[in-house]
């Protein structure tokens, strides 16, 4: 006879379950309708552009599991129960498909291996789910706050797994074992089981397997209902998420230029940033139900690891409460802050009225827009533009904000830099160099492109005097800008004042329009993510490279011989170079140009898990006075790898490793330089400073 096995056996009424799947599905279905409604509650925004590229994106994370995997064990965990759930799925679907047509393909050697692949299927989910329970049960790493949802989802799986192999077992106690021995093995697990019940008589075995087939399917259908109302949204809203995802790189901050919203209502003023949840875009509060609180964002947090009350997992769920309070009211059309039982919470406030509100003032402030969260989260949601669109209400409508952040974007405001005190101007740290100055009449291929840091800070004007030397060895054509450069706006806008940004950045387009810049070179990752970046949305297109790039390519040409002097380093990437820009080769190939072989360490957190140094979102020039130094962990790092230098490409991480380095290490044994400084040590002596042409 030929293998093959009866699909309702033992079952008589078993087409009654079409009608249990109606159901459930018309509950999935009324769940999903009810949390898109409340995401149209969002302004609009475009996430449907370059189709294939997020497909292919899309395709990538759901089978591959890319991001799930930069953790280990809880990311094999995951994939063996994707995988697993996905076999066990389309095993039931071929059964499905053979009911619905009547034609029967389930037989011969197609049987066979059918029923081995569909009992592996439910083995590999078997054990990705067990080891998920160990994850959350056992081991239970800080970055877990399990809810009973967590252990619902996870039990749910597991008793779909554990009763489909009794079920299955029995089956084949009663007939194959019985009639075709042969056939059962080709079901492993099935077969042990069928093993582990001989001696039980075929009657009671066949009553038991009524109940626990029916048993199966309810459970089947309760997980179907269940999966837009609890852990399981995530396959739906987090595949969505996923293609719907940001295209562009993450250090792109958008917003509408104020000026043409003021032309076209004069109260825009009033409601510049975000605050209330529903002046969020769709694709943001769609992102909320995407979380499916792994954590995985606050383990990364450099915010959260130093003491502040930022968590940007909390941050988002607190959001997604928020979404789900004040929804339906909206909908509805009553008053969004009256609720059941009462007032319903603000989005944000400080809650030193006693109110609650949704989001701390605290929480958003402690953010260094590192991207690390970002970075990490399998499900892309955006949570760097939440923040800043709330720091912009603060900013803007609002007036709230720290002493140290009113400062500095009073200063840019008046000066056009960020700093307070500094006696030095643009122009002073080049006195002594022949370098060409656009204001002079000259021209070049390249500005340089020299940052408030780099021209008002000692520590990093000597980098600017070392790059000068290093591109003028080379022969690059560069000129700079002196005095008429201003800040490009990075710090206001990323403190959310939108408006000091946006005045900054107009005004050096205009400079560069005046002098026809077109290519810029950079020592600061945070301008060039702002010159490369965002001051296209303003009409400024231009090629912005940063100096390792740049100094790679003048020693990968052959314009310039580092000497190989450098006998221990390391290198700390930068966030906005790195995350954010995905720069991280260019650097290391300089270091590794001018280290001796064998000397280049690389530090336990790098590349794109690099540890932020803590001067970004503002804080060069703001503290929050954390429990722990964002800055001095960094630095202890350093130091653990045993490296004596510490190479570095970025003013802000300089001024942040400077600061780290005269407390813990008084004494000088780590050198920190930045990597044109360790190029420009090693040129031969009569390869110094010239100047651009």
């Amino acid at each position: 006879m030929e293998p093959t096995r009866e699909i309702y056996w033992n079952i008589v009424d078993g087409p009654l379950i079409y009608a249990l799947a109606v159901v459930a599905v018309g509950v999935l279905v009324y769940g999903v309708i009810k949390r898109i409604r409340l995401w149209r509650l969002g302004f609009s925004e475009v996430r449907t552009d370059r189709m294939g590229e997020r497909i292919k994106g899309l395709l990538v994370e759901v089978f591959g599991q890319r991001r799930h995997l930069r953790d280990p064990f809880p990311g094999v965990a995951h994939l063996m129960i994707f995988y697993g759930f996905l076999g066990a799925f389309i095993a039931t679907c071929v059964i499905a498909l053979q009911e619905w047509t009547g034609i029967e393909f389930l037989k011969g050697p197609f049987y066979l291996w059918y029923s081995l692949f569909a009992d592996l299927a439910g083995l590999i989910g078997l054990i990705g789910i067990l080891m998920a329970l160990y994850w959350r049960g056992v081991v239970r790493p800080a970055r877990l706050h399990s809810v009973m949802d967590d252990w619902i989802a996870l039990l749910l799986l597991l008793s779909l797994f554990v009763q489909g192999f009794i079920v299955e077992g029995i089956r084949i106690n009663v007939t194959e074992l019985q009639t075709h021995p042969s056939w059962a093995p080709w079901s492993p697990i099935g077969y042990l089981v069928a093993l582990m019940l001989k001696g039980f008589s075929p009657e009671s075995l066949m009553d038991l397997h009524r109940g626990l087939w029916w048993l199966h399917a309810v459970t089947a259908f309760a997980f179907i209902s269940y999966f837009v109302y609890g852990k399981f949204t995530h396959v739906l809203y987090g595949a969505t998420n996923i293609l719907l995802r940001n295209l562009g790189t993450t250090g792109k901050l958008t917003h509408p230029d104020i000026d043409v919203l003021l032309e076209e209502d004069e109260e825009a003023l009033d409601r510049l940033g975000v605050g209330n949840i529903e002046r969020f875009s769709w694709k943001s509060l769609m992102d909320l139900d995407a979380c499916v609180n792994c954590g995985r964002c606050e383990s990364v947090c450099p915010a959260t690891e130093s003491g502040s009350p930022l968590s940007p997992r909390k941050l988002i769920q607190d959001m997604k409460g928020q979404l789900d309070r004040v929804g339906p009211n909206l909908l509805s059309g009553t008053d969004s802050e009256a609720g059941i039982g009462g007032p319903l919470q603000a989005l944000m406030g400080d809650g030193e009225d006693g109110a609650v509100p949704a989001v701390l003032e605290a929480e958003l402030w402690g953010c260094r827009t590192c991207g690390a969260c970002m970075q990490e989260c399998p499900m892309y949601i955006e949570h760097i533009p939440k923040i800043i669109d709330m720091r912009r209400h603060l900013v803007m409508t609002e007036s709230k904000m720290g002493e140290d952040a009113q400062t500095f974007l009073k200063n840019m405001d008046d000066r056009m830099h960020p700093f307070a005190g500094v006696s030095r101007d643009r122009e002073e740290w080049y006195q002594d160099l022949d370098v060409k100055v656009y204001g002079k009449g000259d021209q070049a291929e390249y500005l340089f492109w020299v940052g408030c840091a780099g021209s008002m800070v000692d520590r990093n004007i000597e980098v600017s005097r070392a790059m000068v030397k290093v591109m003028d060895a080379g022969g690059v054509d560069f000129a700079l800008l002196g005095n008429e450069e201003v800040c490009t706006g990075d710090p206001a806008r990323r403190v959310g004042g939108e408006l000091t940004y946006q005045m900054c950045s107009k005004e050096n387009i205009e400079t560069f329009e005046r002098y026809g810049v077109k290519k810029i070179i950079t020592t600061c990752p945070h301008c060039m993510n702002t010159l490369k970046n965002e001051y296209s949305d303003y009409g400024g297109d231009y090629e912005v490279i940063h100096h390792s790039e740049l100094i790679g390519d003048l020693i990968h040409e052959g314009r310039i011989e580092p000497k190989k002097n450098v006998d221990s380093v390391t290198y700390h990437d930068p966030c906005y170079l790195g995350r954010h820009n995905d720069v991280y080769e260019p650097p290391r190939d300089v270091i590794k140009s001018v280290a001796e072989p064998g000397a280049f360490v690389e530090l336990e957190k790098n590349r794109s898990k690099s540890h932020c140094c803590g001067s970004g979102g503002g804080y060069a020039w703001m503290d929050d006075h954390p429990e722990k130094r964002i800055n001095q962990e960094r630095f202890e790092q350093v130091q653990g790898c045993g490296a004596k230098t510490a190479a570095l490409s970025c003013p802000f991480c300089m001024q942040m490793f400077s600061d780290a380095g005269s407390a813990l290490d008084p004494e000088g044994e780590v050198r920190v330089a930045d990597i044109a400084e360790l190029v420009a040590d090693s040129l031969e002596e009569d390869e110094g400073i010239k100047g651009g042409g």
